[in-house]
């Protein structure tokens, strides 16, 4: 942080965010309602104003409100060629490209 923004070095930082992102293979956000359970996922990095919003959305849908909930209903695709069983074994590579990413740019 501080090699990025030099006029931070003597602020405190108090709050820190960490751990894995949600994305789905379309990189769409989700919402809806599968066997009873209510849901709303995928928001592919912008988790702090799309759970914001989706949740507003799935708790008009929970009360019986009127669904306009533009995300509700997009079908879930799965992983090109079939290579996602359920265990995400390509996130280490996933990160490693992305932090290569981030060192050359």
């Amino acid at each position: 942080m501080i090699s990025v923004y030099p006029q931070l070095r003597d602020t405190n930082v108090e709050y820190v965010w960490g751990g894995s992102l949600d994305f789905a293979f379309d990189i769409m956000p989700h919402s809806g309602q599968i066997d009873g359970m209510y849901y709303s996922l995928g928001y592919a990095g912008h988790g702090v104003a799309m759970s914001t919003y989706l949740g507003s959305k799935m708790a008009d849908t929970i009360c019986g409100c009127k669904n306009d909930n533009p995300f509700s209903g997009i079908s879930f695709p799965g992983a090109p060629l079939g290579l996602y069983s359920g265990k995400p074994w390509f996130l280490p590579f996933a990160g490693a490209w992305y932090k290569f990413l981030d060192w050359v740019t």
